[in-house]
């Protein structure tokens, strides 16, 4: 393992460009990072995008897998890499772990830069979205990195938690030929009332079905989804929808 992410594993801080040595507040932990590695293993990536900069940590783990199998190049993309927040401190980390040949980096927003390299005719095999956090802005992340993805290449997303993530993750494997690889659980809700709403769930969900309800078979794809903090999705085909396919999630 590169001994900048064991330095940021083992002390949980980051240096910035001018030396400081602050938290690590945001980043996949060792968890993200053993399913990112595997997910690399998996797809064996020429070429990845990531969407999200931040600190670099989950930069460090993708780049770090990919010199290892097979040694695959990173597009990432973030417009606020240099804000009073990030500092420049993940491109700082991608330099000082020696990753600068197989990074090229994009400060803009995904929105703007995915549709370009997709014009571009850009084939990946690997992505991580990992940006803005509402629904729609995270559906259009995925649309052109799906566009872009290869059969047998993995997409992960982080977050999934959140409720927008969530939900994107829950249409992904429900209309979309994509399977689950990997995941980071999250800690399950506990407590007399969430014993009380699984209750009731169980004896009127099924009972309350209409046109918007997921089938039996969505719900079971989506469990895995449901249990996960950060996901990793394997593309099993290419997109073979007819031009009116829904499926409810």
């Amino acid at each position: 393992m590169n001994p900048v992410i064991e330095e940021i594993e083992r002390t949980g801080a980051t240096q910035l460009p001018n030396g400081a040595r602050i938290p690590v507040h945001s980043g996949v932990n060792a968890e993200g990072g053993r399913v990112l590695r595997h997910s690399i293993q998996v797809a064996a990536p020429h070429l990845g995008c990531e969407v999200g900069l931040a600190y670099g940590v989950s930069s460090l783990y993708i780049l770090d897998a990919m010199r290892e199998f097979g040694g695959g190049r990173l597009i990432g993309m973030d417009p606020a890499q240099h804000d009073a927040t990030w500092q420049g401190g993940g491109l700082h980390n991608i330099r000082r772990a020696g990753f600068e040949e197989q990074y090229s980096f994009r400060e803009a927003t995904s929105q703007f830069v995915l549709p370009e390299l997709a014009a571009q005719g850009t084939r990946i095999q690997f992505a991580f979205i990992d940006g803005w956090h509402t629904f729609d802005h995270a559906l259009v992340d995925f649309f052109y990195l799906d566009v872009m993805m290869d059969v047998g290449g993995v997409m992960v997303l982080d977050d999934v938690g959140s409720p927008g993530l969530q939900r994107l993750a829950h249409f992904i494997v429900t209309n979309r030929a994509y399977s689950f690889l990997d995941g980071v659980a999250r800690p399950a809700p506990s407590g007399p009332r969430q014993t009380l709403k699984n209750a009731a769930k169980r004896l009127f969900g099924p009972l309350v079905r209409d046109n918007h309800t997921p089938s039996a078979a969505s719900l079971r794809v989506e469990e895995p989804v449901n249990r996960c903090q950060l996901i990793a999705l394997r593309k099993t085909d290419s997109d073979r929808r007819r031009f009116d396919h829904f499926e409810p999630f």
